[in-house]
């Protein structure tokens, strides 16, 4: 299963009306990314025509796409659950009915069980790329619920956007990289602002950077997910440039040890034990990043929606920049620019908020070797207004830490280094206990004030 791109239509055209006599079965092709998809019917012929030809024509292995595996049971122990209350967990208010009027996202996907009460009156296109029974729609709904969902309890982040629903993953959630790039186009081309990607596969194939390309140009916002394996490497196409990368983080704001991680990774969003909607009015608790693209997806176009003064690259930057600092401080490979806040979006202009906030402790694990092993324990300013005279309390094993912090500028994170005796390890792991106090004011959100986690060190 090949494909083969051209420099120019007449080029594509000259091989198409020679494929045959030149060993070539054509099964597809795309005008608009001048690529044919192919198999070799006589490796002879085949061989003959790549040796003379002098267009600089090079097949590529079309790269086989699915959606990302369900986390392992063993990658959600200790991790803790959104279920319904994910919008909440991210500031999302209750009255957004309107978010996302007038933009159109795109889910290509499984497919989209239109009959769903939690989708009623959700406006929704379909276009089968694939063809054929067996249909499993279950993925498609519910990443279609996060994003524009507006009943059984379940509210997406923009419930007025108009869904395209574009099938190019089988009933076993298989697909390949041409039908995905054929569905990028079509999205494109039917006006899509918003291409939501809760897919991928290992291989980054020219004819998929292509349809990035043709989305970039075309002025859509391709948001994808990066993986489920836990290891070091992002999916395509969600590690290629102008493709939003989304990883999961759980509802203690850890980044999820399901999640891929690396180069290409640009924000998170929640992920684990998310309620969604499924096929056959079911309902479900949905894990992985998939559920994390569609969050994203969603607040994207409710953003779109709401300011249509702003361009496409603006609004994602607004994502960027009000999202939560992670774990480990600053742009990291993990959760990228951060985690997806949209109320911190949807505050940014509404003075003199404090919110003063515990975002996590973080270990090197380069510096995890045994004996004492150093961490950070950061906090951030999500409010709008500078903070003074914030007191932040830390314990661990009977030691009680305290320090004070000035002159906190809005979305400012700061940090103090302690460190942890890995000798004195008891195979129970230690308790860290943080509190943080405003001092003369009034916190809008005292939740994230406290954090108490349980780390395992090395002997």
């Amino acid at each position: 299963d090949l494909t083969l791109g051209f420099a120019t239509t007449k080029d594509m055209q000259a091989f198409l009306k020679e494929a045959k006599a030149n060993g070539f079965i054509v099964r597809d092709r795309s005008a608009e990314l001048k690529t044919v998809r192919l198999r070799v019917s006589d490796l002879g012929k085949a061989s003959q025509y790549f040796d003379k030809t002098d267009n600089g024509e090079e097949p590529h292995y079309n790269y086989r796409v699915r959606a990302p595996e369900l986390p392992r049971a063993e990658f959600l122990e200790g991790e803790k659950g959104f279920g319904s209350s994910a919008d909440d967990w991210m500031g999302t208010p209750q009255d957004r009915q309107d978010w996302g009027r007038g933009v159109k996202v795109a889910i290509l996907d499984s497919g989209i069980d239109q009959t769903h009460s939690n989708l009623n009156g959700v406006s929704i296109d379909e276009i089968d790329l694939i063809g054929g029974g067996g249909s499993s729609k279950g993925h498609g709904t519910a990443i279609a619920s996060i994003i524009a969902g507006n009943d059984s309890g379940i509210s997406g982040i923009a419930p007025s956007a108009s869904l395209l629903s574009i099938r190019v993953l089988d009933g076993e959630g298989q697909g390949d990289s041409f039908t995905v790039a054929k569905g990028i186009v079509e999205a494109v081309d039917r006006g899509a602002k918003i291409i939501n990607l809760s897919l991928g596969g290992s291989g980054g194939s020219a004819v998929l950077k292509n349809a990035v390309e043709y989305a970039h140009e075309q002025g859509s916002v391709i948001v994808a997910a990066v993986g489920n394996e836990g290891e070091n490497g992002v999916s395509y196409p969600a590690k290629f440039e102008n493709v939003i990368g989304v990883t999961s983080v759980d509802a203690n704001g850890r980044q999820s040890s399901f999640a891929n991680y690396g180069e290409g990774v640009d924000i998170a969003a929640p992920g684990v034990g998310v309620y969604a909607a499924w096929e056959d009015e079911s309902l479900v608790s949905f894990s992985g990043t998939s559920s994390s693209t569609a969050f994203v997806s969603g607040a994207l176009a409710s953003e779109i929606s709401r300011n249509p003064h702003l361009s496409n690259e603006e609004v994602v930057d607004l994502l960027y920049q009000y999202s939560n600092e992670s774990e480990k401080p600053g742009f990291d490979e993990f959760t990228g620019n951060g985690i997806l806040n949209v109320g911190r979006i949807e505050n940014r202009n509404v003075p003199n908020l404090h919110d003063g906030a515990i975002v996590g402790y973080y270990f090197d694990p380069e510096e995890m070797k045994g004996g004492t092993t150093p961490f950070l324990v950061s906090i951030q300013n999500q409010g709008t207004a500078w903070l003074n005279n914030v007191s932040l309390e830390v314990k661990y094993r009977g030691v009680v830490k305290n320090y004070i912090f000035n002159n906190l500028n809005p979305g400012e994170t700061r940090s103090e280094k302690l460190f942890l005796d890995g000798s004195e390890n008891s195979g129970k792991g230690v308790r860290i206990s943080s509190q943080l106090r405003l001092g003369g004011q009034s916190d809008i959100n005292p939740d994230n004030n406290a954090r108490v986690s349980t780390i395992s060190l090395p002997n």
